[in-house]
Formats: C-alpha cells, sequence, structure tokens
C-alpha cells in the first residue's frame, strides 16, 4: 500500500517528504476545497512538484469542488497548466469537468474524490466510465464494499485512514451553505458541527455537548484488513495541518507497513479530538462530544498563587517540557483554557511553574497540545537523495562525469585536464567539492584518475553542470505538453418541474409529478401508491438515499421491479436502478455539462440551474440515537420528535429513512 500524504505548504511538503510519503495531494488558491490556507498557486507549484519528484514522490493536485458555468473554462485551464508543470493526477469532484477533461485530455489520470459520495459497487461502475484510474471511497464505505468494488474492477481504491472525519455523508453536507451561504462542496465549510448543540425531544433536553463533533481517524489496528480488502492508497486528511502533524502521520504510517515500531503518542500529539476506526466497527462511537485537539495528558496542576495581574500555575508531570509548547486544561473532561507558556519553568524534578493572567483550577488536568521542541524538530529535517557519479580525470584528456538516473546514462563534460606540474588534484578536493549539494548525497568513484591540474572554477562548474543535470532528470516529466481549449457551453437543461415531496400515503398535492420519500421502504405501501397515481396519471418517483449497503440496493431494486416506479436518485449508484430517473440534490449539479451528462430531468440543492429544491441539511449514516441515547438496532429507541438545537436557537428536526440500514437526516 502506498501512503498519501496532505500537504497544505511548502513547509508541509517537505515534512511529508521526510516522513515517507509516497504521494502527497495539495491545492492551488485558484480553486481549493480548503480555501483556508494559503499555500500553493499556480505560481510556485512548479518549485513544489520539482522538489517532491525529486525524492520519487508523486504528485496529486486536488481540485475537487463544484463549478459555476462561468468557471469551468477556467477550471480546464488550471488542470492544462498545472499537468504541464509536471502534476501526476487530478483529484475531481465536479462530474462535469471529469466529463471535459476525460473526453478532451485522455492523458490526464484523474481520481474520483470522496466528496463524490461512492462508496458501493453500483456507483462505481457508474463513474468508471470515465477513465478514472483511482477512487476515493467516502469514510462510510464498509470493508464489505471495498472488497466487492476491487473484486469486480480494475480500479485502484484510496481510502481515508487518519485525520478528521466528516459527520456528514460526503457531499451531502448543505448546512454551512443554507445557513451562511459558505457551501462545503466549493470549500467554504463553516464547519458547522464543531459547534455545541441540544438533543431535545418532546421539548425536553435529552443531552447537551458537541453533539455532531466527529471524532478522528486512526486505522493504524486495521491496515492488514484494509489491504486483504483492497485497498492500495492510505489517505492522510489535513491539508489545513501545521508540517508536525503531516510528519507524524506520514512517518507513523510508513513505518508500520514495513514492520517497524512507532510511537502511538506521537498520533495524539500530533492531531486528536480522539480517535475511532470510523464506521469499520459499525454505525455508532462516531462523536467525540470535544471539538479540537485535545493532545496528551501530561500531568495536573498542584497549586494556584492567585496574583494582582498574573498567577503562577504549579504542575506535576514525568514528561521533559520545552518553553513555547501549548497546553490546554481540563476540568471534569470540560476544556476551560488553552495557553502557550514562554515563561515556562522546572521547579523540581517534576513540577513545572508557568503564569498566566487566566484562572486555572487546582487539580486541572493538564494536556500538552503542542511540543515546541518537536515542532522545531520537524522543521530542521532534512533528507538528500543518494546521488553515485563516476569521475574520469586523466592528462591531456576532457574531465568527465558520468551518472545513471531513471534508466538514463549520461555523461557530463569539463575542460581538458592539464599535467600537475606543482599542485596536482586531490581525490579528497574533488569529493568535497561533489559533495556540496543541498538535494544529493553524492558518492564519488573515480574510474579513471591521475596527477593533473584543474583550475577551482573549472572543477566548480563540472560539479554545478553534473549536479543540475542529476536535477533536471528527477523532477522534469517526459511527455508533451497539452494545449488549451476553448470550451463551448451550449446546453438547455431538462429541468424537472411540477412535483412535490410526500412523506407519508394519503393525499396526494395536485401537481404532475411525486416523489414519495418514505420513512420505511415497504414495498405493498409503494405498490398501492403507485396505482393510486396511475389513476390519477401521476409519475411517481422514489426518493433514495445517498448512502446505500449492497442489500439496501437489492431492496430498491426489487421495489423498482415489482412497481414499475421512478426513481429520484441521490447518488451515482441510484442510475442503475432504472431509466426513469430524476437526478436528485445529492447528486449536486452545478453546470449544465453535468446536467447534460445525465440528460434527465434535474433539480439541484445548491445552484439556481435548474428548480431549487431544499435538500436536508446533513446527511448522517452513523445513529444519534445509538450515540446520545442507547439501544441498539434490535432495540431502537428512535421515535419521531428529536432534534437537534444550536446556541443560536435554530432547530433542526432528526428524520429516519429505513432500508436495510437506516440513514438519518437534518431538517428544517
Amino acid at each position: 500500500m502506498k501512503i498519501l500524504s496532505p500537504v497544505g505548504n511548502f513547509e508541509c511538503l517537505k515534512a511529508a517528504v521526510c516522513g515517507g510519503a509516497d504521494e502527497v495531494y495539495l491545492g492551488i488558491n485558484e480553486f481549493n476545497a480548503r480555501n483556508n490556507i494559503d499555500g500553493f498557486s499556480i505560481l510556485n507549484l512548479d518549485k513544489a512538484v520539482e522538489f517532491a519528484h525529486l525524492y520519487g514522490v508523486k504528485v496529486l493536485l486536488a481540485i475537487n469542488i463544484l463549478f459555476t458555468n462561468e468557471e469551468l473554462q477556467s477550471a480546464i485551464d488550471v488542470i492544462v497548466d498545472a499537468y504541464n508543470l509536471g502534476v501526476d493526477a487530478f483529484i475531481l469532484q465536479d462530474l462535469g469537468l471529469i466529463s471535459i477533461v476525460s473526453s478532451k485530455y485522455p492523458q490526464i489520470e484523474l481520481h474520483a474524490s470522496t466528496q463524490m459520495g461512492l462508496h458501493n459497487l453500483e456507483g462505481v461502475e457508474q463513474v468508471i466510465k470515465y477513465g478514472i484510474k483511482r477512487f476515493v471511497l467516502s469514510r462510510e464505505t464498509p470493508l464489505s464494499e471495498i472488497k466487492r468494488i476491487k473484486q469486480n474492477t480494475n480500479v485502484e481504491i484510496e481510502y481515508f485512514t487518519h485525520g478528521a472525519l466528516c459527520v456528514s455523508f460526503s457531499g451531502n453536507c448543505y448546512m454551512s451553505s443554507y445557513l451562511y451561504d459558505a457551501s462545503g462542496n466549493r470549500g467554504r465549510c463553516k464547519q458547522l458541527c464543531r459547534l455545541p448543540y441540544q438533543l431535545k425531544s418532546q421539548g425536553k433536553t435529552i443531552k447537551n455537548g458537541y453533539l455532531l463533533s466527529a471524532k478522528d481517524f486512526d486505522m493504524t489496528k486495521r491496515l492488514d484488513e484494509l489491504e486483504k480488502a483492497g485497498v492500495d492508497v492510505l489517505k492522510i486528511e489535513g491539508r489545513a495541518r501545521r508540517p508536525f502533524y503531516v510528519y507524524t502521520a506520514t512517518s507513523v504510517y510508513s513505518k508500520l507497513i514495513k514492520g517497524e515500531k512507532v510511537d502511538f503518542e506521537q498520533l495524539k500529539l500530533a492531531f486528536n479530538r480522539n480517535f475511532t476506526q470510523g464506521y469499520l466497527n459499525g454505525n455508532s462511537g462516531i462523536i467525540s462530544n470535544i471539538q479540537s485537539h485535545i493532545g496528551i495528558k501530561i500531568g495536573s496542576v498542584e497549586k494556584v498563587n492567585y496574583g494582582k495581574k498574573f498567577n503562577e500555575v504549579y504542575f506535576s508531570s514525568n514528561r521533559k517540557l520545552s518553553t513555547k509548547s501549548t497546553f490546554k486544561f481540563f476540568m471534569n473532561g470540560q476544556e476551560k483554557s488553552t495557553l502557550s507558556a514562554y515563561d515556562l519553568t522546572p521547579v523540581s524534578d517534576k513540577i513545572y511553574k508557568l503564569t498566566t493572567t487566566q484562572k486555572i483550577e487546582k487539580f486541572s488536568d493538564v494536556h500538552l497540545i503542542v511540543d515546541a521542541e518537536k515542532e522545531k524538530q520537524v522543521q530542521e529535517l532534512s533528507v538528500k537523495v543518494p546521488l553515485k557519479i563516476s569521475v574520469e580525470f586523466c592528462q591531456n584528456k576532457i574531465a568527465k562525469a558520468k551518472i545513471n538516473i531513471l534508466e538514463k546514462q549520461v555523461e557530463i563534460t569539463g575542460e581538458v585536464c592539464q599535467p600537475a606540474l606543482k599542485q596536482p588534484l586531490d581525490k579528497s578536493q574533488i569529493i568535497e567539492k561533489f559533495s556540496k549539494s543541498n538535494y544529493f548525497d553524492v558518492e564519488l568513484v573515480f574510474d579513471a584518475f591521475e596527477s593533473v591540474f584543474m583550475p577551482k572554477q573549472q572543477l566548480n562548474e563540472l560539479r554545478r553542470k553534473t549536479l543540475e543535470k542529476a536535477y533536471e532528470i528527477y523532477t522534469k516529466k517526459d511527455r508533451e505538453s497539452l494545449e488549451k481549449i476553448k470550451l463551448n457551453i451550449n446546453y438547455k437543461i431538462n429541468k424537472f418541474l411540477d412535483f412535490s415531496v410526500v412523506e407519508n400515503v394519503g393525499d396526494l398535492p395536485q401537481v404532475k409529478n411525486i416523489v414519495f420519500s418514505p420513512k420505511t421502504y415497504d414495498l405493498e405501501q409503494i405498490k398501492k401508491l403507485k396505482i393510486d397515481c396511475d389513476k390519477q396519471a401521476k409519475n411517481l418517483y422514489l426518493d433514495t438515499p445517498p448512502f446505500a449497503t449492497q442489500s439496501d440496493v437489492e431492496v430498491l431494486r426489487e421495489i423498482i421491479e415489482k412497481t414499475g416506479v421512478g426513481v429520484f436518485a441521490n447518488n451515482y449508484y441510484a442510475l442503475s436502478l432504472t431509466d426513469k430517473l430524476v437526478i436528485g440534490w445529492g447528486l449536486n449539479v452545478y453546470n449544465h455539462i453535468t446536467a447534460n451528462e445525465y440528460n434527465k430531468p434535474v433539480v439541484c440543492a445548491e445552484s439556481n440551474l435548474a428548480q431549487s429544491m431544499k435538500a436536508p441539511y446533513m446527511t448522517l449514516v452513523h445513529c444519534p440515537i445509538k450515540e446520545h441515547i442507547g439501544g441498539s438496532c434490535s432495540d431502537c429507541k428512535f421515535i419521531d420528535g428529536f432534534e437537534y438545537k444550536m446556541e443560536s436557537g435554530k432547530t433542526f428536526k432528526l428524520k429516519r429513512k429505513k432500508l436495510k440500514t437506516c440513514t438519518f437526516y437534518l431538517t428544517e
């Protein structure tokens, strides 16, 4: 398996390389799903690509947002420019953009972003026709589906193994978009899931806290299972993280793959909101009830001397601590304060003192969240590429240097070597000169060496030319540059109109098209509704959840075959169920080219291209009831009436849709 590491800036790129990454993924300012970081642009992308390629590390460019008609031309131009700069592959979400690139530039390697919500074989099969080489599966994808995809396709599978876990199903969180006009599908997520909420039922508060704040992924104990299931690439989340996190996560997973020992505590120190193995252990145990980095517990507060302005805090710890480190203080499991200790002083062997204006309570737990010394060590890391150079220095002959890199044998020539009259060149002098490199660890081999003289300037020039040639071979791609094309977006959208969404069977609204979104997908109920719709000359479409296991798909397929209903498709798998389709909110149509690819009636969740439909604020694959109330699937405690309430007063209803598995929605 390969390690794919996140890099938000050049320092993180260096950390990933030093940590042992096989590949890195990054974004650029122009189109970035992490628009809160400012690391790369098309103007400095070449330097990042060169640096990575020097160490044999591939560069993947994530342009995994949705694009308007007006933005598609710029997106194509950026992809062409980036390809010409040497980018190895592109991670895309927008189906319209994927269709353009795959048809116009088949030589470009494409990866399907996790934002596409692909999580089962049926969905992958709908997208594979675009020449996608690698699929970044949704974090919710179970091992059984990974195996099924691998056994039935010839694609690479990439799976998130470490870092932040989105609580909402990939690509289908609209809370930030609807409340603040900041779409997560456009890289502007406000992370409202990290805010505190109340869980209420029948007007009573059941639970308070960070009820939608997911734990962080840690798959270090599940790598064998992932490999056996067919995962090719282990993806580490965190393009907005600091270099220490990137290096630590990369090096730990790299060592584990090689069978080496690792210090798991360093993963906690790098970043954690408590850890989970995601959905591999079922659909609960996902929520942390904290919203930020908690680091590692290192001691407790023994004494506090309160002053008029500053307070002296004394805490115990067996750990060697350094100044400028950052600490968090917890009382009864609740975070109380955070501070960077610029005046940290060891008082005794196990007692430290610091001063602060904050009020710290005695007996508070002390957590280390940033170790300044370790952060500094990562920043100072460097790695060099082994380079073997064979040289010849013979009297009255041209000096030569030979390198053999990536199956390329190159000879670099210098000036004619003069016979030495007084000060012959010494081997140690030549070795010293050729060893001066920021990138290469040079091993010099003398194929021929005689008593010769050469001015320092000429020797330096031979060294420079040789190292530059080695750098060029490693970093320059042997492929033809691409020419930009001019897009013609002249398509008309087939809009889905005159429809109403119905959740309960009863009197049908006076519209032409009915979208049935049942609480439970009951065959007999749907049969009856279909008969009623036929009598009234109405078209019936069955709403499909964004997430579905193989058994869910089988239930849906049976219902459709036995009733003849159409499908309101909210994920790619639903496209395989019937030809009588409506492209629903979950497929995120944002431009005319995407709509044209489907060539079916369309509704939109965020754009105004077609009939706008209010999608659920969030789609939850985990079970909130198990998380916050308890019970099990056989002893389900869900009833209608549960609500999540924000501190602002905004309230969301919790709805459940049940196939073989359950999907939950936060709605108006």
